[in-house]
């Protein structure tokens, strides 16, 4: 019966049941990571390979260097901003529908308790504050497109240190 049981192997119990349920969480969450990861890999390969063989093709390195100065910083844009765009390309699919199943669930959970009264004052909620977010946040797609700006300009100018070394030191 309950009451002769000891309160501490309730508690262990308890302790070995979130075990049961926090390993396999952790090893799926790592799972995820490692998926996520090797999708931006693939991504960088196909998206490297793709403006690699652009650049090359027709002297197209040579037009961008020192012909057309509309694209500033090839360089920067074919390491850095690629593997950039690849990992953020990667992400949206996990960022998408661990959130949607997420809702889903705890929607489901919450209307066998509460009616679809529940989730429905969740979900408006989630819509409000959404709203309310976007109207006092800053845009952040100008200040990493800034960030990615800047960081190609100090890139060229290390490189153009680099490159005019021995004209500087004289």
């Amino acid at each position: 019966s309950p009451c002769l049981r000891p309160k501490g192997s309730i508690k262990s119990i308890q302790i070995i049941g979130l075990g049961m349920v926090a390993v396999p969480a952790s090893f799926v969450n790592s799972f995820l990571d490692f998926l996520n990861r090797k999708l931006a890999l693939r991504f960088r390969r196909r998206l490297t390979d793709f403006f690699h063989a652009t650049y090359l093709k027709d002297m197209v390195f040579y037009q961008l260097g020192n012909l057309d100065s509309r694209i500033s910083n090839p360089d920067q844009r074919l390491t850095a901003d690629i593997e950039k765009w690849a990992n953020s390309l990667s992400t949206i699919y996990a960022n998408f529908t661990k959130p949607s199943l997420d809702i889903i669930l705890f929607s489901q959970k919450l209307a066998e308790i509460m009616g679809w009264a529940g989730p429905l004052i969740v979900i408006a909620w989630y819509l409000v504050s959404g709203f309310f977010l976007k109207l006092v946040s800053p845009s952040f797609g100008k200040l990493i497109a800034g960030e990615q700006r800047l960081e190609g300009e100090y890139r060229a100018s290390q490189t153009d240190l680099v490159h005019h070394a021995e004209e500087i030191a004289f």
